[in-house]
């Protein structure tokens, strides 16, 4: 969004005319508002409170300082020097201006009056310490400094600044921006904890709790005939929940059917089993054997666990009036789990 800042200038006036229109010449260039004295005369309190609503309204103050110290409140301090001690105290970002060789200047810019001259070294030893400031000795390097050390500032530290009414959203649209931010964190909050450990489920058997399950093969017995026809084995084996999921929890991040369940059931089997397998397979004599297949039992048996643990659920994606599969996807607590079993873990050299 575009943005405009106030800028407050503060200098005495009649011996700094030119460079502050200088000063305001520029600020305008910059896109800026500038604010200052020309908009009424500092002469006396009623002002002063005026002075003071300008500037806390401005984004930055700027203070130029010459040979003159400037006319006094009723309490003998200069206003210039009241609206910067002002600007402080409400910090603001100050760009100070200060003049570096006061003594060259033209006689009618600098004071005359002895304690009005060191009022201003006063004033200029408080500006100079502790902060930053440029220094300058005629009017054509005004312009260059205010622009360089403005554009600076406004970098980094930038402040709230001015927009077109037209440009702010309206009050029933910021409204709505509300609402629907709060409904963002309530999503996030339910999505959170759908990802955590659901409740009640400690006592089901689940994670590294093992259980038995059975591929079988068709497979000829040593000794037979190999064009003997193909018997069926069956072989029981031991598996964690924890690998049972690993295995086929990444086919259902969209959803998989139990079509499909029950031939990667059979490869889980074989893949975590291989052993058990093996040895059942020699023990028993077996041979020619065809490719191993889970049990449609064992599948319910383990659709049934993993939804009671809340790991996946029935899908409701559309699919036509001819597929009479039953489909079943992730929750989002699945998704999380499915993630942590098959993540890679870093290599620790």
């Amino acid at each position: 969004m575009d943005k405009r800042y106030q800028v407050f200038v503060s200098s005495t006036f009649r011996d700094l005319e030119e460079e502050r229109k200088h000063i305001i010449q520029t600020l305008m260039e910059m896109d800026c508002i500038p604010a200052g004295m020309e908009l009424f005369p500092a002469a006396d309190e009623e002002q002063w409170d005026f002075i003071k609503k300008v500037i806390n309204d401005c984004d930055y103050y700027l203070l130029l300082i010459g040979g003159r110290y400037g006319s006094l409140s009723p309490e003998g301090i200069g206003y210039t020097e009241m609206e910067y001690d002002y600007a402080v105290s409400k910090g603001m970002k100050v760009i100070a201006l200060v003049h570096g060789d006061p003594n060259n200047l033209p006689r009618i810019k600098c004071e005359s009056d002895l304690a009005l001259q060191e009022k201003l070294e006063a004033f200029r030893e408080k500006v100079c310490t502790g902060r930053l400031v440029k220094f300058w000795t005629n009017l054509d390097q005004i312009s260059g400094i205010v622009s360089l050390s403005l554009t600076k500032t406004i970098k980094t530290y930038p402040a709230i600044g001015w927009v077109r009414a037209d440009l702010i959203p309206s009050e029933n649209t910021t409204q709505e921006i509300l609402l629907l931010r709060d409904r963002v964190k309530e999503l996030e909050a339910t999505i959170q904890s759908l990802k955590m450990k659901p409740e009640g489920i400690e006592r089901l058997a689940q994670g590294e709790d093992t259980v038995n399950l059975s591929i079988y093969y068709r497979a000829n017995k040593n000794g037979e005939d190999p064009l003997t026809r193909k018997k069926s084995y069956s072989i029981k084996v031991e598996i964690t929940w924890n690998k049972i999921f690993q295995f086929l929890s990444p086919t259902m991040i969209v959803e998989n059917s139990e079509e499909n369940l029950l031939k990667l059931l059979g490869e889980c089997i074989e893949k975590f089993c291989i052993e058990s397998i093996r040895n059942c397979i020699k023990t028993n004599g077996l041979k020619n054997l065809t490719k191993g297949i889970a049990y449609g039992e064992d599948l319910r048996l383990v659709i049934v666990q993993f939804r009671a643990l809340k790991l996946i659920e029935l899908s409701t994606r559309k699919h036509s009036s001819s597929d009479t599969g039953i489909y079943w996807k992730l929750t989002h607590y699945g998704d999380q789990l499915m993630t942590e079993l098959n993540a890679i873990e870093r290599t620790v050299n």
